[in-house]
């Protein structure tokens, strides 16, 4: 009974909890606009809808309509409404909830024809005065659409004052002056439900610290009714200096994502693209020339400034130019069908006065161009729909282009090390038979030797020595890594020479540093395996493994070259492995630099090898 009661009471303590969330929560609810085209409902929060009624005042349904799954936080429905009329709004959700709404519609029907009138082009005139250059030309843009499905036509007459001068009027308008005012008249006429009519004059502007107002009436008879509209639009003249002083190009960032956030763990200014695999097209069938950037590399977030009085509709471009030549790179064009077929990105930014906005630019790279080094992003601030530049800016960018370089050597760093372990799996039984006890424990004795001398302090002065010399510290750490290990490993191959000993040397190194490190890495493996088989390989055309030692300088010298290359190829595969796995860097330079040493430490550490493996031969086998 105990335990029935405890159940009962979790139950009603869930039961509570879960009518109290219930009860803080706010029931969903929404606002509806009228539109032209029916209503749109939007949301306090994204609702799974599976279906929406709409019913008028005296509950006849106007529309029933599924929808498809997804969130909505904004929903157009589509119903011829009536002016003045109460409709009533039931959204059924997926979860089974209902959301009911009710609203008027307005008491006049939606406008037949709507006007605008955009001086410069592209700004509300009716809002916000427009800012050109004196001297500069610019288009008014003269947009009229037809809403209602029947014939309208009209006449449009433009004044244009003094401080204006017409620079070239449409096809299909004339020009006339009256009383000292510039009028540019023509008819309007649109035939069809939901035509544009569309037009622009060029105009010029004159002095500086002018304002002038243009003013479009438009008359309009569809044989019914007639109907007029005065539209103005305020133009400031002023100077490209006073501009430039006051609309300037505030910041760039470089690279950062869609939303304009910077990339993380990224350099500004510092670009890298890995090109395709030569690998995937050859399987694919994919042709060389085919180009995969359909998609940005990445963007450009530019901010605007604006100290001036007025608010500015800025048109930004940016441009990835060469730094050299100054002209537009190749390499960063883009595609034809991405920003009107021009190369290069454009953005558009209203910017009010005394304030900032920033525009974000796509970034697009052909990579049948790319090629690796510095270049210039460009960018250009016009007042949109005048053609003077007002504010400019440069910013250095670096492209590193990535190869797959890496993805080949550590595929063939791992074939060789499968190869090289698979080989010793199979042949150990018969090569152990043939190693006597006495030379199993020299062999050991060397591995131990060689993890006390070279993994120990390797490992104990790394830390010091990357806090002392930076990313040089190999000039130091090569003396332990590569000098004393290539010499003592040479020294076995002398003092047992018979393939197979270093091998084992090198078994016995890498378990003690497994057990005692912890340094039992995919890395690690790799690396002492295809040194294993580098060495051995090494080693016998060199003749030391078949008992031919080091008899003369010559043969020393060839042994010392041969060891700096087995490092040399060894050393180049385990950078390109831990580019590859680590997603690490190495500038060019920097490898050859590593390369070059390296060499010359296992080169000095093989001479000194031959020396003591001479030296410990008779005392080791007596």
């Amino acid at each position: 009974m105990q335990k029935f009661g405890l159940v009962l009471l979790v139950i009603g303590l869930v039961y509570g909890a879960w009518r109290l969330l219930g009860a803080g929560q706010e029931a969903p609810g929404g606002q509806i606009e009228f539109t032209r085209q029916g209503v749109e409902i939007t949301f306090d929060r994204e609702q799974q809808i599976r279906q929406i009624r709409v019913r008028d005042k005296p509950g006849e349904t106007v529309i029933a309509s599924d929808t498809g799954p997804g969130g909505h936080k904004v929903l157009p429905v589509f119903i011829p409404w009536r002016p003045g009329h109460e409709y009533e709004f039931e959204i059924c959700l997926r979860d089974g909830g209902k959301i009911r709404l009710s609203a008027r519609s307005p008491d006049k029907p939606p406008a037949t024809i709507s006007f605008f009138l955009q001086a410069p082009y592209g700004l509300n005139s009716e809002e916000n005065v427009g800012l050109v250059t004196n001297g500069s030309t610019f288009a008014i843009n003269l947009l009229i659409t037809n809403h209602a499905d029947q014939k309208v036509g009209g006449i449009l007459d433009v004044s244009i004052p003094p401080e204006l001068e017409v620079a070239a009027v449409p096809p299909v308008m004339r020009l006339e002056r009256r009383d000292g005012v510039n009028h540019v008249l023509g008819p309007a006429s649109l035939t069809a439900e939901n035509e544009i009519w569309n037009e622009q004059i060029q105009v010029k502007a004159g002095e500086a610290g002018r304002k002038a107002t243009i003013t479009a009436r438009l008359h309009l008879d569809n044989g019914r009714e007639q109907r007029e509209w005065d539209k103005q639009a305020v133009i400031q003249i002023s100077s490209l200096a006073d501009i430039s002083n006051n609309v300037k190009v505030a910041k760039v960032d470089l690279p950062v994502d869609a939303s304009g956030r910077l990339e993380p763990k990224v350099q500004t200014g510092a670009l890298a693209y890995q090109p395709p695999s030569r690998l995937l097209q050859f399987f694919t069938g994919e042709r060389e020339d085919r180009r995969f950037d359909e998609d940005p590399l990445t963007f450009a977030a530019i901010r605007i400034s604006n100290d001036g009085d007025q608010q500015v509709l800025a048109l930004v471009t940016a441009k990835m130019t060469d730094i050299v030549t100054g002209k537009m790179s190749p390499a960063f064009t883009a595609p034809q069908n991405k920003n009107g077929g021009l190369g290069y990105s454009y953005g558009i930014a209203a910017v009010p006065a005394h304030s900032s906005n920033q525009v974000i630019l796509p970034i697009y790279l052909d990579e049948n161009r790319a090629v690796a080094g510095k270049y210039e992003l460009q960018t250009e601030t016009r007042i949109f729909g005048v053609s003077q530049v007002v504010s400019t800016s440069k910013q250095p960018v670096t492209l590193t282009v990535h190869d797959n370089k890496p993805l080949y050597a550590t595929l063939f760093m791992t074939l060789v090390a499968v190869l090289g372990v698979s080989w010793f799996v199979w042949r150990q039984e018969s090569a152990l038979r043939r190693v006597s006890s006495k030379e199993m424990v020299i062999v050991a004795l060397f591995g131990t030797v060689t993890f006390v001398t070279v993994n120990l302090p390797a490992t104990v002065l790394m830390d010091i020595a990357h806090v002392i010399f930076g990313p040089f510290s190999f000039l130091f750490t090569g003396f332990f890594s590569q000098t004393v290990l290539y010499a003592l490993m040479v020294a076995l191959a002398v003092v047992l020479p018979r393939p197979g000993a270093v091998s084992l040397m090198i078994v016995v190194r890498f378990i003690l540093n497994g057990f005692i490190f912890g340094h039992f890495s995919p890395m690690n493996i790799l690396l002492y395996a295809a040194l294993a088989v580098f060495l051995e390989a090494g080693l016998f055309f060199t003749g030391v493994t078949r008992g031919r030692g080091c008899r003369s300088r010559l043969s020393i010298v060839i042994l010392a070259v041969v060891c700096g290359v087995v490092d040399i190829i060894t050393s180049y595969m385990s950078m390109m492995a831990y580019m590859m796995l680590y997603r690490l860097y190495y500038a060019d330079w920097y490898i050859w630099t590593v390369l070059a040493a390296g060499f010359v430490y296992c080169a000095i550490g093989a001479a000194i090898g031959c020396r003591l493996g001479d030296s410990l031969k008779r005392t080791a086998m007596d």
